[in-house]
């Protein structure tokens, strides 16, 4: 697909209203961990402003004990900077642990000769659930021909 293609998307009124409310998602996360001290940055992050309610996402319910109680300061730090709220809302956002996340599995392709393999030892099973498994696997990794 070429570069035309795209071009009337690219100066879609909608495509820059979405690249306007990112760049301002973007300022604000940036102002917002410019209040937030040294050691806590990184460890939240703005969510949405909606109606002089910003909120933040934090990684744990202690984090988020610890930022309430900068609670007033981060008001008036942000105030001062030009973001307009009265309040922040905060919520927990639980990150999996790297042991926790699912590993995307590899898809494995079969040779030509070990589909056969499968497919001779379907034929010579009795009914049984080895039976369909196998039957399964040849469908699924046979490629169509065509």
């Amino acid at each position: 697909m070429s570069l035309h293609n795209f071009r009337p998307l690219l100066s879609s009124p909608e495509l820059a209203r979405l690249q306007r409310l990112a760049a301002a998602q973007r300022e604000l996360e940036r102002l917002w961990q410019a209040a937030v001290p040294a050691e806590l940055v990184g460890l939240s992050s703005v969510v949405n402003l909606e109606g002089g309610c910003l909120q933040v996402a934090t990684r744990s319910p202690a984090l988020m004990a610890k930022f309430k109680q900068m609670e007033a300061r981060l008001l008036v730090q942000l105030n001062d900077v030009g973001v307009k709220i009265n309040a922040i809302r905060w919520r927990v956002q639980v990150e999996l642990l790297p042991h926790q996340r699912k590993k995307a599995k590899p898809n494995l392709e079969l040779s030509e000769a070990a589909l056969q393999a499968f497919e001779q030892a379907t034929q010579r099973l009795q009914p049984s659930p080895l039976r369909d498994a196998l039957a399964e696997i040849v469908a699924k990794r046979r490629k169509p021909t065509g």
